[in-house]
């Protein structure tokens, strides 16, 4: 059996952001163009991604400019396992910030995905940014000296 040594190698935190507005547009999961203030269960899309072995260690959903929908207006966090793997239902109707939640879950290169649920689909205003903090397993950007 090899003998373990102490670990010498450091590596920063990697961010990623994702800013939209409700208005804004984008391809979907089911592969339709769909604004992220639509309202239906097919309001998924796909926003930010990770690559093999990253291993969230923080993050938020920032709403900048809450949703105007006239119904609830909510996001989930979480990848193609698991739609709320980091964050359940969040209501976007107040401008605010909340955590996501980091689950220790190695990933295997999919996508941070939000996962919406506007009651009424007929949001025309609202800004929201999603930050991701992660490390990827195995890497290393500088050795520590004993």
């Amino acid at each position: 059996m090899p003998q373990l040594r102490k670990n010498s190698a450091r590596q920063y935190p990697l961010v990623a952001e994702f800013t939209f507005s409700l208005t804004d547009t984008m391809v979907a999961t089911d592969g339709a163009v769909r604004a992220f203030g639509a309202g239906g269960a097919s309001a998924v899309f796909d926003a930010i991604n990770l690559p093999t072995n990253a291993v969230l260690i923080g993050g938020e959903v920032v709403v900048e400019t809450a949703s105007n929908d006239s119904g609830t207006a909510t996001v989930a966090v979480g990848d193609s396992g698991n739609a709320t793997r980091y964050l359940a239902a969040t209501s976007i109707k107040a401008a605010g910030r909340t955590a996501l939640v980091p689950t220790g879950y190695r990933g295997n290169g999919e996508d941070l995905r939000l996962t919406f649920a506007n009651a009424g689909g007929n949001a025309t205003a609202g800004t929201v940014t999603v930050r991701a903090l992660y490390t990827i397993t195995g890497r290393s950007h500088e050795v520590q000296p004993n």
